[in-house]
């Protein structure tokens, strides 16, 4: 079967590898139709990722239909669409004991500590699967899930209310997301992003002012829109250490910055300011649970996903399908590989 694997940093080829078989009563063979590409699949491919191990056949955004069943298996069967969660803790550690396996220290992610669903075939427990309707998601559709748990997940964090004024660094895949949530939980959402392409594409996920901080100064247009108040969220998803800083100077009394990047380096905090405004930072990694809500609200949210998905390529051309994916100049926003 094909698989998109990675041997090093660098190197991705499409290779065939064998078939993948139920190994335990509870586990389920699902047949991948299509697998999403990530930011962190793009800095696997780099060397940059922090936790992936190599070589490895990667992707964690994937979606199939059942193939096989385990013996206790009794609530699905073969031809059912499933939406795969990538995640597993061990179950036993102190994040695990409180619910929160999302940031387990022995966390096991599909793609990045074991292979992933960029291939044919996929072997998972019962436990990671969801149901999804064919008639109202396509598979292309459906490999959106993954994302849009993270930014559930990110919106939880930051307990972002109706009427609060929010701000996201970054309108990649995941900013345009995670605006997606906060404007249908009644935010008020600004974009700031450099790409004048992706700016106008936030204005289609409900954002309702975007700057171009290459064009205007951020924080005199932040404060010009709030009367000087400041936004009462930040998302950083764009990975530019300095925002983060620059955030907390953005912020309201009592507002939540929630930065989704793995910076490299320790970023400077203006601790005088968390304090005096009692800020609170929140940490976000994957997700916790997110799954059934977000499968329950993708057929409503399909005007949006089909802007957000801008190529699809099949398996075989994965190599153009990354290319695209890491041209700035491709107009790529989620690029999707379907088996």
């Amino acid at each position: 079967m094909k698989a998109v694997y990675i041997k090093e940093p660098g190197k991705l080829e499409v290779i065939d590898v064998e078939k993948p078989s139920i190994k335990k009563d509870t586990q389920v063979l699902v047949k991948i139709t299509a697998a999403g590409i990530c930011g962190s699949d793009i800095h696997i491919f780099h060397g940059t990722h922090a936790y992936a191990t190599y070589p490895r056949i990667i992707g964690h955004e994937g979606c199939g239909i059942v193939e096989e069943v385990g013996s206790a298996v009794t609530d699905l069967k073969p031809g059912d669409s499933v939406i795969i969660e990538p995640i597993t803790g061990c179950g036993t550690c102190y994040a695990c004991r409180h619910g929160r396996y999302n940031c387990c220290p022995d966390i096991k992610v599909a793609g990045v500590h074991i292979d992933g669903v960029m291939e044919e075939y996929f072997v998972t427990e019962r436990n990671k699967l969801y149901k999804y309707d064919p008639n109202e998601l396509t598979p292309v559709e459906a490999a959106t899930a993954e994302p849009y748990t993270v930014g559930a997940q990110a919106n939880a964090q930051a307990n972002t209310q109706p009427g609060d004024l929010v701000l996201i660094h970054g309108a990649g895949p995941i900013g345009m997301i995670i605006c997606d949530i906060a404007e249908k939980r009644g935010a008020t959402v600004i974009v700031s992003e450099v790409n004048e392409d992706r700016l106008k594409i936030a204005k289609d996920f409900g954002a309702k002012y975007t700057i171009n901080p290459k064009k205007e100064d951020l924080k005199e247009a932040i404060m010009k829109i709030t009367d000087g108040k400041g936004v009462n969220v930040v998302f950083e998803t764009s990975g530019v250490p300095a925002l983060t800083s620059l955030s907390v100077e953005l912020l309201s009394p009592h507002g939540r910055l929630v930065p989704l990047t793995f910076a490299p380096e320790p970023v400077p905090i203006n601790f005088r300011l968390m304090n005096k405004n009692e800020l609170v930072i929140a940490g976000t990694r994957n997700q916790n649970g997110k799954f059934p809500e977000v499968v329950e609200s993708l057929p409503s949210r399909k005007d949006r996903i089909d802007k957000l998905v801008t190529h699809v390529f099949p398996a075989e051309e994965a190599e153009k399908a990354f290319d695209t994916a890491m041209d700035k100049t491709s107009g790529s926003c989620k690029v999707v590989i379907t088996f």
